[in-house]
């Protein structure tokens, strides 16, 4: 357990300089996002940043360490509602104050062995015709290393996604596969090297290109990719 979160760290700290890619995944979710954020899973407020645009944020994690680095980084923000402790297998009937029209979930789901338990819970703290909005690793054959050093249960398949979020209420308005290009560095890595960490020099390169992958996706089909992307309503 201790090695898991010493590798979630470590990769969070990895991301924390990819930018383009961040502003890649809130270009996704924008069009979606309303109201009040719920955060799920904030880390060290990669995505957070790029949410505060957008509105006012109440950014959620199970790690303390996190949650203050949220608050040094962001705590004069006018849109940070605040950043506290929330385990999404507790139930939140009586965690939060505010009411919130938007909750987002990037790279957190698969990290839970109940998530249907989850998506219940995000159901019940959602009004009617609120939103979630869930980004998740896609494609079971490329389940591998990295996704166990990081402690992942699952990556998703696209029916697969849509039968979880139907079947606990939500109605379906996106639903589509994200980065094409992630998938290759991702199979390298983790399934032909058998690494549980992604080079740094990698993950540099990689945001070097997201302006031009960005252009590449707005043209072809989005048959398959790294993650999915699903939006559901209340």
């Amino acid at each position: 357990m201790m090695e898991t979160e010493r590798t979630n760290t470590l990769t969070l700290l990895l991301l924390e300089e990819a930018a383009s890619y961040h502003q890649w995944i809130f270009e996704q979710m924008k069009p979606f996002l309303r109201g009040n954020i719920l955060e799920v899973g904030c880390g060290i407020g990669n995505l957070t940043e790029w949410l505060l645009q957008r509105g006012k944020v109440l950014a959620t994690d199970v790690n303390e360490d996190y949650l203050d680095i949220i608050r040094e980084k962001y705590q004069s923000h006018p849109n940070l509602i605040g950043a506290q402790i929330w385990d999404i297998r507790k139930n939140p009937a009586e965690t939060f104050h505010h009411i919130f029209d938007t909750i987002v979930c990037s790279n957190v789901l698969e990290h839970i062995e109940d998530d249907d338990m989850v998506l219940r819970h995000y159901y019940e703290l959602l009004p009617p015709g609120g939103r979630l909005i869930l980004l998740v690793p896609a494609l079971k054959l490329i389940y591998n290393h990295l996704d166990r050093g990081l402690g992942h249960f699952r990556r998703y398949g696209r029916e697969e996604l849509m039968q979880k979020l139907t079947r606990r209420g939500f109605k379906i308005f996106e639903l589509k596969y994200f980065n094409f290009f992630g998938i290759l560095g991702w199979f390298v890595n983790g399934t032909l090297l058998r690494r549980q960490l992604l080079p740094a020099g990698q993950v540099r390169i990689f945001n070097r290109m997201v302006p031009l992958f960005m252009k590449i996706e707005k043209i072809i089909p989005k048959w398959v990719g790294q993650s999915l992307i699903a939006v559901g309503e209340k």
